[in-house]
């Protein structure tokens, strides 16, 4: 007899392996405890759904709007079945992540499909995926603070680096389309399951943020992170420590700062010093700026003289202009020093700058410079971001961590700005885009609302991050459509000519009736198209069609000899029985049946006995048209004749760097072009077939943009009619500090910038 699967710590663990294993254990209790949590809201939550839906289809019915079918009204027994089972499959859903934690990962296999495979996406699965986006997107919105914690809870548990809303089992999107899931396995129509998702958002997910708040305190209670990771928060200057002397890098001191300015430094973070290393490049850095932009870039124009302006007054100064600036727009195109400049000067003159302040204001100057020329960037979103000029400047001086640290929240926001927005164009703006709108507004808020809190880039960017999570579901379900409509179509254009081929290998060397031949190229055509396409679902039916063809074809052709007749004769009634059977299939007109039967039996008289009927007038059958199909010397297979067309479609392109950069394409990569009103589009490829070499261009809604071979993308490239833009290889500040460093030609040392 076997022994029990023991749970016990073996003896020979060490310290470590024991504590490790009891926090498994730990973690397990909790996943159990939150699974029976969520277990007793749904069995009371799914109580009113039922309710709920019994009061929606009274309505609908007062509204003079029928039952759909009487499947609706569900029975209190078969209700309960249902929802039972769907309770038992949310449990399951967070159970699951108990296994995680003391099961090995198993990898899944990659299946990759052929085009054979694809199938166009119903009307109706998209327009489901939008309703129930709209439920999933408002709970979200409404819980974000709870969904939040419980996500950074569950990333603990699971040791996971990211853990997004679409994948916590106890949140609305796992809890709706597992709902959704289950209904599609019964049978009801689209009304019916709008009504169901109505009222589960209405009663499970309107009151759901009671049973998560349990759930994040079982964690806590658990002593799964109790007091959530944060960024490092602001540290508030005291009145001693803000009138302590600052010694630059480069040796000057600053003077003790009078009681005003002390009083606003209270409230200020404090100016952190900048390492040696680093002052060293950013001091590089801005000569070079100064040097190729020329003194009139780098002047404000003013006379410099008087005491040294503290770092804490210039910063107020910017917060002002930067308000001011949100305001009234500003005026992008005056560069960083003069807009300071005359917001300081008096009669023509202002104090000078710390000389720490005046390297970094250059070097952001340089930042913004280099990024206002990234080709990555539309013209719209180039504006956008060039508003952060004064508000980065601010971090710059407040953080010098912003130079060196790749997290930083200042950079995490302008890459998060740069990486949504490389499909923004103007027509994105026309058509009052959400993302678009989006963005504007978090720029706005950025203006209008920091000083001296860089935590508010941090906030922001978690803020779109969720955002965008929910708008990236809603783009690639319509994207996902796009893509299968575009591959059906070539599929369906695939098996035309395969289907073309496969009657001419047929009747290659034969001579047979006109109006058979009229039938084949006609009816049997679409039969056969029909069947290949059902060729996954049905495999005999397209080999049973072609078989008809040859019998068809053998009893047309007259036989030699009385064997073969009778060969013939024998097949006629399964002949005939597979034909009106196929034409069944595509619903073919009765009536152009009943005559090509007609035909056909008669000429089956002639040919085959030489009987006819004396009604029947002989002279028509003998006067039938014959056809006859030559033999093809030099037939090929299909497959290589698809080869053969396509190279001679890339033979013809020219080898230059038009052709080279259209091969290299790859999914993902953006391109710009202007449609024919004129206006700036953007488009990324979706989708590149491997057999036709097809490109499919999406917008950045997921829509179908446009639909062009590598032959005529690479004529539009070269004719400057499209721009092959690419897609983000790095984020926008990597490229922007990458490209900083280019500008140094004659730097013997490399600068300390991560």
């Amino acid at each position: 007899m076997k022994k029990p699967h023991s749970t016990v710590v073996p003896i020979r663990q060490k310290p470590a392996e024991i504590s490790a294993n009891l926090k498994v254990v730990a973690n397990s209790n909790v996943i159990q405890v939150s699974a029976q949590l969520l277990k007793d809201y749904l069995q009371e939550a799914m109580a009113s759904h039922l309710e709920q839906i019994n009061l929606l289809m009274t309505k609908r019915m007062d509204d003079g709007v029928s039952t759909p079918v009487p499947g609706m009204q569900m029975s209190q027994k078969e209700s309960a079945k249902l929802f039972s089972r769907y309770i038992d499959l949310a449990v399951k859903n967070v159970e699951s992540l108990s296994r995680s934690l003391v099961e090995p990962e198993r990898k899944k296999v990659a299946s990759s499909e052929g085009w054979e495979s694809l199938q166009l996406l119903d009307t109706d699965e998209v327009e489901k995926q939008l309703i129930l986006e709209k439920y999933i997107s408002a709970s979200e919105t409404e819980l974000v603070d709870m969904l939040y914690g419980l996500n950074r809870r569950l990333e603990f548990v699971l040791k996971s680096n990211t853990l997004k809303n679409s994948n916590n089992p106890y949140g609305p999107y796992v809890l709706l389309t597992t709902y959704s899931d289950m209904l599609s396995s019964d049978s009801f129509t689209k009304a019916e399951s709008d009504i169901f998702f109505k009222a589960f958002s209405m009663t499970v997910l309107s009151k759901l943020g009671d049973v998560l708040e349990k759930i994040n305190d079982a964690f806590i209670q658990a002593k799964v992170l109790p007091d959530l990771p944060k960024s490092k928060p602001v540290t508030k200057a005291s009145g001693a420590s803000a009138r302590k002397e600052v010694v630059s890098p480069g040796g000057a001191s600053q003077a003790e700062v009078p009681e005003k300015t002390a009083v606003v430094n209270e409230r200020m973070q404090p100016v952190t010093e900048i390492e040696p290393a680093l002052y060293r490049s950013l001091v590089e850095m801005a000569e070079v700026f100064r040097m190729q932009a020329g003194e009139k870039m780098v002047s404000d124009g003013l006379s410099v003289s008087g005491q040294l302006m503290p770092t804490i007054e210039l910063i107020d100064t910017l917060t002002e202009l930067q308000k001011g600036n949100a305001i009234s727009g500003g005026d992008l195109n005056n560069s960083v020093r003069l807009q300071i400049g005359s917001s300081v000067q008096s009669e023509g003159q202002r104090r000078p700058y710390e000389e720490q302040d005046e390297i970094l204001i250059d070097v952001v100057a340089m930042f913004f410079d280099v990024i206002l020329q990234d080709r990555h960037l539309p013209d719209i979103v180039r504006v956008l971001i060039a508003q952060l000029q004064i508000p980065v400047l601010k971090v710059a001086m407040m953080d010098k961590e912003f130079f060196t640290k790749k997290s930083h929240h200042t950079r995490r926001f302008l890459n998060a700005l740069s990486q949504v927005g490389l499909g923004i164009s103007e027509q994105n703006r026309q058509m009052k885009s959400a993302v678009l709108e989006k963005m504007e507004e978090l720029v706005a808020r950025v203006l209008m609302g920091f000083e001296d809190d860089v935590e508010i880039f941090s906030e922001l960017c978690d803020e779109f991050d969720v955002f965008m999570e929910q708008q990236q579901r809603q783009v690639d379900v319509i994207e996902e459509r796009s893509r299968k409509v575009t591959q059906s179509t070539e599929r369906l254009e695939l098996i035309k000519r395969k289907v073309d081929y496969e009657i001419a290998l047929r009747l290659e060397g034969k001579r047979i009736p006109e109006f058979v031949q009229l039938f084949l190229e006609d009816a049997w055509r679409d039969v056969l198209v029909l069947a290949f396409l059902r060729e996954e679902k049905a495999p005999r039916e397209a080999e049973e069609s072609l078989i008809i063809i040859d019998l068809l074809i053998e009893s047309v052709v007259r036989p030699e000899g009385t064997d073969a007749k009778r060969s013939v004769i024998k097949g006629l009634a399964s002949l005939f029985k597979g034909i009106k059977l196929g034409l069944e299939n595509i619903s073919y007109d009765f009536h152009v049946t009943a005559a090509f039967f007609k035909d056909l039996e008669s000429w089956h008289k002639q040919v085959l006995t030489g009987i006819s009927n004396e009604q029947e007038d002989l002279s028509a059958v003998e006067e039938v048209a014959l056809v006859s199909f030559e033999d093809a010397s030099d037939s090929v297979t299909l497959d290589v004749e698809l080869k053969q067309e396509l190279e001679g479609e890339l033979a013809q392109m020219p080898e230059d760097k038009f052709s080279q950069r259209v091969n290299d394409m790859h999914v993902g990569d953006w391109v710009e072009y202007e449609n024919p009103e004129g206006t700036m589009m953007r488009a990324k490829l979706s989708w590149k077939s491997s057999v036709t070499m097809q490109c499919l261009f999406v917008d950045s809604g997921g829509a179908k943009a446009m639909d062009i071979s590598v032959v005529d993308f690479a004529e539009e490239l070269r004719e400057k009619r499209m721009w092959l833009i690419g897609q983000e290889k790095a984020s926008l500040v990597e490229r922007a500090l990458s490209g900083m460093k280019e500008r140094i030609a004659s730097v013997d040392e490399e600068p300390a910038l991560a």
